[in-house]
């Protein structure tokens, strides 16, 4: 009896942390986490790929099938997006404005549908290897991708306003210029010419994980400031 007892005790303890401040504060600040460990796996991967050019070659080469630093990249990549998941269930967990709610399901979307796929069973070809079917997809759902984080970005300026939605905006820009410059630099890989794509790319994913973190930061201050509740609540003035 005294052991069900305790069973019942901690159970309710979990559940009353995972209810609380505490649970969603964390997940709100998983994309920190999230950052730390793509940049790591980048800077790792690249220095442990001998002749690989963090200027000229994309960052989907360290994941590319035939790469020596595939494991570690893939790796540090799925631990990366299962923190944005968790990111995107704890903006689901707080968000009062439908714009953030939105940001949420995407966060989610995007792990589901693009996040687990694009480096693991259709990552790209390496460079030696001829091109295949898993290039093809890898390039969709890239774009995808790429499509899910413009929309988020721009509902995340549509959720808050000031500093943050010129912020958010001028970070659409740069993703989608760089991202636009880094497709075209990629286009000569099968002549082994690609000047500056890896360059362009990280700017790109790079500026992307830095709105990232600063949404990260704005969502907690606004939506568990002192006297915010750590569940969602629905507040018809905020609706957006």
């Amino acid at each position: 009896m005294d052991t069900v007892m305790k069973a019942d005790s901690c159970g309710d303890a979990v559940t009353q942390w995972w209810r609380g401040r505490g649970a969603a504060k964390g997940l709100l600040l998983a994309p920190a986490a999230a950052v730390g460990v793509y940049i790591a796996g980048d800077v790792l991967s690249g220095l442990l790929y001998n002749g690989y050019s963090y200027r000229d070659q994309a960052i989907s080469e360290l994941s590319a099938f035939g790469a020596p630093v595939r494991p570690l990249m893939v790796t540090a990549i799925l631990i990366h997006n299962v923190l944005l998941l968790a990111f995107g269930i704890g903006l689901l967990r707080v968000a009062r404005q439908r714009s953030l709610l939105w940001v949420g399901i995407l966060q989610v979307a995007g792990f589901l549908v693009v996040g687990i796929a694009t480096h693991t069973f259709w990552a790209m070809s390496s460079r030696d290897r001829s091109t295949g079917f898993n290039d093809t997809m890898h390039i969709a759902l890239s774009a995808v991708f790429s499509l899910f984080v413009v929309v988020t970005m721009v509902l995340s300026a549509v959720a808050y306003r000031g500093w943050f939605r010129v912020y958010a905006l001028a970070t659409v820009f740069v993703t989608v210029g760089f991202g636009i410059a880094s497709s075209f630099a990629i286009r000569g890989i099968e002549q082994n010419d690609t000047p500056w794509a890896g360059a362009f790319e990280r700017i790109d994913a790079y500026a992307y994980f830095a709105w990232l973190v600063v949404l990260a930061v704005t969502v907690t201050r606004h939506e568990l400031g002192p006297s915010r509740p750590a569940g969602r609540r629905r507040d018809t003035n905020r609706i957006v």
